[in-house]
């Protein structure tokens, strides 16, 4: 566990006795710096876990300082103390990586509840990378537990793309993980000590999107009383990751269209543009072409988006990492909640496998945190999992010559279609193209959005029969 040690990094000498003898008291090892050289030293020669540091220091200004901490100690987490609390500060400590923000004279009754909370994220954190690399070792990659081909492909292109500063949109169905894997790509890139900011734009009504994104001045509508910064101004120097960007109304389009293509926002009220360097990451469960086909999704919108693919598998694709999460899932259900450690029995991890699972990752998530609650035992069994691999199995329907179950999604349908397409064909796209009745133009996307170059040979030009 956690040695709870805390540094303290003011210039009033009473402010630090002050929040000393609170903290000490709770328990906790603390330190404490009345200037940027004796807190730099401190955090050089002891481990320390938490910072508080006022924003105002005589020799340093903290954010300065902050960076200074950054460079010798990653993991630290800094909470900023200050007197002198602003939108702009606010949002410069954010995009640094500083874990909260709190005002003086200080609440010492609220500071203990910050602290305190602090502290079992940081143990419950280590808990988790322990148990991951005791129990599943190479099979855990940015937090992404899987040991199938498809996910360990879809491990080494996240590298791959994690090198360059590419757009990337993430596709599959929902509760695939999407969101891990643009954390992901953040973590790994160049700009991993900078935000990674994301937004679910299914959650956000269509007419406060453009605010969300991009801010507002003061004065802007009714009811803005102050100026806000927008997700991409905080993102600045980092990564912004788009969620259901399917769901992104017309307007916000064409404003989004120019920051990928000019770096620059303009915030609502306001009539000067402001540079942004922020990589965007979206994602979608939708069939953005078809959006696109129906007027609905700007197609230079589109492909500036969808630079770079990543398709996440469902994961009846992926049964081989059902086993594994499963037990991840149930040992950190536990831990989280104090409870003893449980597991599944043989038969139970057989019920999980035969079934189809059409939430996914996230699906499997509920039902094993489910059978952890409702179960009094350390094993748990078939009975205690709420799923039955019977309902969701589907009928058989027949399209053409294909033998599909009715429960089969749009996606899982259309890419099927094509990949016999393309088999008819031995890989000709002008023929398949024909087959299935669309242009060649729009079988090309399919074929990149799907991987399905990886599971049919394809050739871009048919041979002259001599």
């Amino acid at each position: 566990m956690v040695r709870k040690k805390i540094l303290i990094i003011d210039d009033n000498v009473s402010t630090l006795k002050v929040i000393k003898a609170i903290l000490s008291e709770e328990g906790y090892v603390v330190f404490t710096a009345s200037n940027a050289k004796d807190a730099l030293s401190i955090v050089q020669t002891e481990k320390i876990n938490v910072i508080l540091l006022d924003l105002k220091m005589p020799d340093m200004d903290g954010l300065e300082l902050y960076k200074k901490i950054a460079q010798i100690d990653k993991k630290v987490v800094v909470i900023i103390m200050t007197a002198y609390g602003t939108i702009e500060s606010a949002v410069n400590a954010m995009k640094l990586g500083i874990e909260d923000y709190i005002q003086k004279p200080l609440n010492y009754e609220e500071l203990k509840i910050t602290v305190a909370k602090i502290f079992e994220k940081i143990n419950l954190k280590e808990e988790l990378e322990i148990l991951k690399g005791q129990l599943y070792g190479e099979n855990v990659f940015e937090n992404m537990i899987g040991k199938s081909r498809k996910m360990k492909e879809i491990f080494k292109k996240i590298i791959n793309i994690a090198k360059v500063d590419s757009t990337v949109l993430i596709t599959g169905e929902s509760g695939t993980g999407k969101e891990m894997v643009a954390k992901a790509i953040h973590n790994l890139s160049n700009r991993r000590e900078n935000k990674m900011i994301s937004i679910n734009l299914a959650a956000i009504p269509e007419g406060l999107q453009e605010s969300e994104l991009f801010g507002y001045e003061k004065g802007a509508f009714t009811g803005a009383y102050t100026k806000k910064p927008g997700k991409f101004e905080i993102a600045d120097k980092g990564t912004i990751f788009l969620d259901e960007i399917g769901n992104i109304n017309f307007t916000v389009q064409a404003k989004l269209l120019r920051v990928l293509e000019d770096k620059k926002i303009e915030p609502l009220g306001s009539n000067k543009s402001r540079i942004v360097d922020v990589r965007i990451i979206s994602a979608t469960n939708s069939d953005l072409m078809a959006e696109v086909s129906k007027g609905r999704f700007r197609e230079d919108l589109y492909y500036r988006l969808n630079v770079i693919s990543i398709n996440l598998p469902p994961l009846r694709e992926r049964k081989a990492d059902i086993p594994l999460l499963a037990e991840f899932f149930l040992n950190e259900f536990c831990i989280k909640n104090n409870m003893e450690k449980k597991s599944l029995s043989d038969s139970a991890i057989e019920l999980l496998l035969q079934y189809n699972w059409p939430g996914n990752i996230r699906e499997l998530r509920n039902v094993i945190e489910e059978a952890a609650v409702v179960s009094n035992s350390e094993i748990l069994t078939v009975e205690d999992l709420n799923i039955n691999p019977q309902k969701n199995k589907g009928s058989t329907i027949f399209i053409g010559d294909l033998e599909l179950s009715s429960n089969s999604s749009l996606i899982e349908i259309e890419k099927e279609l094509i990949k016999n397409a393309l088999i008819k064909t031995k890989g000709n796209q002008t023929q398949a193209a024909k087959l299935l009745k669309i242009s060649r133009k729009v079988l090309l996307n399919k074929i990149k959005r799907y991987n399905i170059s990886e599971i049919v040979q394809i050739r871009t030009k048919s041979k002259k029969m001599g």
